[in-house]
């Protein structure tokens, strides 16, 4: 074999030089920061859950939305709500976030629980076991995912050069 010979490059499917390096790299880092995500909501969550107290406001307005993408339509819905804390005080409002209104329909007039934290009533959130557990373990699971690289794309990549010395 000729020594001065270029070395053989051929382009292997699914192989790249350093791209599994950077993919490792970016999936890690997204599952460090979602684990810091889940532990940051899970305190907050709990927070709340030990130190706030809770009163019914009232529902004084709906923001609704129809939207259409490549998977359909949907129908959001957020809701503000009035409530006033058990301290006393002029009545604070909260605008909840957008979920879908497929299932129920919130008009104004409705109640609803809030939850705040004493020294700061105007930081509220709905009174909901689902919202203050569903964050977490949902960033919880997704760190995992990628902190184990079980996170990665079912397209193909594109090798864009390989070679092999023989």
């Amino acid at each position: 074999m000729d020594r001065h010979a270029p070395a053989s490059a051929t382009i292997a499917p699914g192989h790249t030089a350093c791209g599994g390096f950077v993919n490792r790299f970016l999936s890690l880092l997204v599952g460090v920061a979602c684990l810091c995500g889940s532990v940051y909501m899970a305190k907050r969550s709990i927070e709340f859950r030990r130190h706030g107290e809770v009163v019914t406001g009232e529902v004084i307005g709906v923001d609704r939305q129809l939207t259409h993408d490549d998977d359909g339509f949907d129908l959001s819905e957020r809701v503000r709500v009035r409530y006033t804390p058990l301290s006393g005080g002029p009545p604070l409002e909260m605008r909840t976030n957008w979920v879908t209104a497929w299932i129920s329909r919130t008009k104004p007039g409705d109640p609803r629980s809030v939850r705040y934290l004493p020294d700061d009533p105007a930081d509220a959130r709905e009174d909901s076991w689902l919202i203050d557990l569903l964050g977490p373990v949902a960033l919880l699971l997704i760190g995992v995912g990628a902190f184990t690289g079980n996170l990665t794309s079912s397209r193909a990549e594109n090798v864009l050069w390989s070679s092999r010395d023989d």
